[in-house]
């Protein structure tokens, strides 16, 4: 994508393949766009295909089950191979210009969307996580419809 595409897929529920090397040393993950916050910062969640072995993290940290999403890949609406899993006891914190860097090195293509569905279970999982900060709470409430 170019610089400026990538800025105007920031748009919360659009799936990102974003190649981080903090994470999974550089193999592209899905990340769905959460929210800018602070006009500055752009928050991500992390998609997984590891069900079971979430599954069992979530229990042993005794948080809810309703804080892992399932992401159906049978829409039109995304290009998912398989089943997405969104663990929703983390997120990720960018600013623009290190996704736009990111972007340069390897691109970052735009993937699809999110159901309204599965983005409102997203956030109802944020809300209800023992393990998310309450400033970024705050800042995902106001999604919930």
């Amino acid at each position: 994508m170019t610089a400026e595409e990538l800025r105007q897929a920031f748009v919360s529920g659009n799936i990102l393949c974003i190649s981080d090397p903090q994470i999974a040393n550089g193999i592209p993950h899905y990340h769905i766009f959460i929210k800018k916050i602070e006009g500055k910062y752009l928050t991500t969640v992390c998609c997984t295909s590891q069900f079971e072995k979430n599954v069992a993290h979530i229990r042993r940290v005794r948080e809810s089950l309703d804080t892992l999403v399932c992401i159906d890949h049978e829409t039109p609406d995304n290009w998912l191979h398989d089943f997405t899993y969104v663990n929703c006891n983390g997120y990720l914190s960018y600013t623009e210009d290190e996704l736009l860097l990111l972007n340069a090195r390897r691109d970052i293509p735009f993937c699809g969307v999110v159901t309204a569905f599965e983005f409102q279970k997203i956030i109802h999982g944020f809300l209800i996580s023992r393990r998310i900060d309450e400033d970024f709470k705050e800042e995902v409430r106001g999604m919930i419809r």
